[in-house]
C-alpha cells in the first residue's frame, strides 16, 4: 500500500484553487487526504513534509469524463498500426506480415489504431490483400473509432461468415464491385466481430490495466469515467476483468466511474444499482443512438456532403426512448453517444419524457458527443440540467473526416463556447484510444479549433485557456456528481491536484506541451519527476 506523511506543505507555488481562480495562492497544506490550508508561504502552518515546487503550478487533478482505459489496455496486447512509419497501406500490410511470420501457423493476428486518413491511398486495405500479407492466420484490423473492423479470408472461415450472410440491423458488410465480401464490417456487424474472437486472458489484462492507469496519473489524471463497460469484448468479461483490479489490494487506481453498457433489465438481471462509491463509482447506463462520422453512420438530418447519405439509428428509435425513460426511472444517470442532429434530437425528447414521467431527480443526463448540434438542442439542454461531454481532439484527428463530411457547414460541428453561452455544462474528454489519449492535447484543440494541422474548424467556438482547463477540472467532478468533494483546491476538498511545468491558464501558454511533474491522490504522491534528487524538508530540518 502506498504510504504518505499525514501532513504536506508545498510551497514557492502558483496555487490556482480553482480554473477561475484570478488571486492564485503561493502555498498548500494537506492533511491525512485533504487540503488543510491555502494561501502564502510565509502564514503556512507547519507540516511534517515541505516540498518546494520552485516556482511551479499546482491545479486541482483532472478527470477525463469519458474515456476507453480498458480498450487502451487490450490494445498494448496487439499490433499497433500507428506511427511516423505508417503512410501507406503496404506499411499496414508489412506490420501485418511481419506478426504472422513471428507467429505460429492459425494464431490470430490483431492489429489496431488503423485509420485511412493518414495513408496516401485514404482507403482500407482489401480482403485480398490481407489474405497475401496473412494467408495462414486469422487477421483482425480495429479502425481507431471502435466501429469498424477488417479482415481476411482466414478470419471469416473461422468466424463462419460467408458470401451469402445478411447485413445485421444498424450494421452491414463491405462488399467490392463484384458483391463479394471485401473484408471490412462496421457498427453492428464489427461489434459481433469483436465479440466473437478469442479474448484476451484475465490476468493479462489486469497487469495492462494497471499501466495504463500509471500512465494516466503520469499525464495529470485523478479521477476518470470508463465509457462503456462491454464495448471491447462484452459486458461480462470486462466487468469481470474490472472485479479483478478491483481485488489487488497492492493498487490503489485513480478515482473511477463505469458506464455499463446495458439496457435496465440487463443490469437488473446482474444484480446491478446505481452506486456513487467515491472510488468505484457505477452510476451510469451507456447507449448508442447512432453510429460515427468517418463511417457516415451518424444520424443526420442534412445528408453528408460527399456521399448523399443520412446515417442511421443503432436501433428503433422507440426502443431508445424507452430504456433512457426506464433508466431514468431507476434511478441511473444515462450517457448516450449522439453524433447526428437526428440522434441527439431524439435523446434529447426521451429525457424530456423521462423527466415528465419522473420530475426533479437532476440525474445529469448525458449527451456524448454532440457532433452535429440539433436546432434548439441547447435551450432543451439547458432545461433539462442535461451534460454535453465532448472530445475536442476530434477536431485535429478527425479532420479530413470532418471537412468531407460536412463541407461548407464544417465549422458549425462539435460546437463549445455557443455551448457554455447558452448555460449548457460542456465537459471535455478524450475518448481514447479514439482521440488522444492526454488532456493538454484535448485543451489545447479546445483552443485552437484543430489549427495545428490547418485552419480551424469554426474558430468562433474556440474557448479560452481558463475554459478548456476548467472542462478537464470542475467539469469532469461535475459529471461525476463529485464537485461538492473535489476539484477545488479549498479547505476540506480531495488533496487531488497536479503541479504543471507552465501556467495554463496564461493564453500565451502552450497547453499541448504541458509536462506534469508531480501528481497528489487522495493526498499520496502519485507521480513525481520534480523532487527527484531533492533533499527532503521538514519543519525540524533536512534529512
Amino acid at each position: 500500500m502506498l504510504h504518505s506523511p499525514d501532513t504536506i506543505r508545498f510551497i514557492n507555488a502558483r496555487v490556482y484553487r480553482s480554473a477561475d481562480d484570478i488571486r492564485p495562492a503561493r502555498s498548500l497544506v494537506i492533511r491525512k487526504g485533504v487540503i488543510h490550508w491555502v494561501g502564502d508561504d510565509a502564514d503556512a502552518p507547519n507540516a511534517d513534509r515541505i516540498i518546494d515546487v520552485q516556482g511551479a503550478t499546482i491545479v486541482p487533478g483532472l478527470t477525463d469524463a469519458h474515456v476507453h482505459l480498458f480498450a487502451i489496455a487490450n490494445e498494448r496486447q496487439q499490433i499497433s498500426l500507428t506511427g511516423p512509419d505508417i503512410r501507406k497501406n503496404a506499411d499496414v500490410l508489412g506490420r501485418v506480415s511481419e506478426a504472422a511470420r513471428r507467429s505460429l501457423s492459425g494464431r490470430w493476428i490483431r492489429a489496431v489504431g488503423f485509420d485511412e486518413n493518414n495513408l496516401a491511398e485514404h482507403r482500407y486495405p482489401t480482403r485480398a490483400e490481407i489474405d497475401a500479407a496473412s494467408p495462414d492466420h486469422p487477421v483482425i484490423i480495429r479502425r481507431f473509432c471502435g466501429h469498424t473492423a477488417i479482415v481476411n479470408s482466414a478470419a471469416l472461415n473461422v468466424l463462419g461468415i460467408d458470401e451469402g450472410v445478411s447485413d445485421p440491423p444498424s450494421g452491414s458488410f463491405g462488399r467490392d464491385a463484384a458483391g463479394r465480401l471485401d473484408g471490412s464490417a462496421k457498427e453492428s456487424a464489427a461489434e459481433a466481430i469483436f465479440r466473437a474472437i478469442p479474448q484476451i486472458d484475465p490476468e493479462t489484462m489486469v497487469a495492462s490495466l494497471r499501466e495504463t492507469i500509471e500512465d494516466s496519473i503520469r499525464m495529470g489524471l485523478t479521477a476518470a469515467v470508463e465509457a462503456a463497460v462491454g464495448f471491447t469484448s462484452g459486458f461480462d468479461n470486462e466487468f469481470a476483468v474490472w472485479n479483478l483490479l478491483r481485488q489487488d489490494v497492492s493498487f490503489s487506481p485513480i478515482r473511477l466511474g463505469f458506464m455499463y453498457q446495458l439496457d435496465p433489465k440487463e443490469a437488473a438481471a446482474r444484480g446491478l444499482m446505481p452506486r456513487r462509491d467515491p472510488d468505484w463509482q457505477g452510476m451510469t447506463l451507456k447507449f448508442f443512438a447512432d453510429g460515427i462520422v468517418g463511417a457516415r453512420t451518424a444520424a443526420v438530418s442534412k445528408p453528408f456532403a460527399d456521399t448523399g447519405a443520412n446515417g442511421f439509428f443503432m436501433r428503433d428509435e422507440d426502443d431508445l426512448e424507452r430504456v433512457i425513460v426506464e433508466a431514468h426511472l431507476d434511478g441511473w444517470q444515462t450517457a448516450t453517444h449522439c453524433v447526428g442532429d437526428r440522434a441527439s434530437a431524439r435523446v434529447i425528447s426521451a429525457f424530456e419524457k423521462a423527466e415528465r414521467a419522473l420530475p426533479g431527480q437532476k440525474p445529469r443526463h448525458r449527451i456524448e458527443h454532440y457532433f452535429v448540434p440539433p436546432e434548439g438542442g441547447l435551450a432543451r439542454m439547458r432545461a433539462l440540467e442535461a451534460l454535453i461531454v465532448t472530445q475536442p481532439s476530434f477536431l485535429a484527428r478527425m479532420r479530413r473526416s470532418i471537412l468531407g463530411a460536412f463541407g461548407a457547414d464544417a465549422g458549425k460541428m462539435y460546437p463549445a463556447r455557443s455551448v457554455l453561452d447558452a448555460g449548457v455544462s460542456w465537459i471535455g474528454s478524450s475518448d481514447a484510444p479514439t482521440g488522444h489519449v492526454s488532456p493538454w492535447i484535448g485543451m489545447a484543440n479546445a483552443v485552437d479549433r484543430g489549427a495545428s494541422l490547418g485552419a480551424p474548424i469554426g474558430p468562433d467556438e474556440s474557448l479560452s485557456h481558463r475554459q478548456a482547463l476548467g472542462s478537464y477540472i470542475r467539469g469532469g467532478a461535475f459529471a461525476m456528481k463529485q464537485e461538492d468533494w473535489r476539484g477545488v483546491l479549498a479547505p476540506g476538498m480531495a488533496a487531488d491536484f497536479i503541479v504543471v511545468d507552465r501556467d495554463p491558464c496564461d493564453d500565451t501558454t502552450d497547453l499541448a506541451k504541458t509536462n506534469v511533474l508531480m501528481t497528489v491522490l487522495r493526498g499520496v504522491v502519485r507521480h513525481d519527476t520534480l523532487s527527484q534528487g531533492q533533499a527532503v524538508t521538514t519543519e525540524a530540518g533536512v534529512y
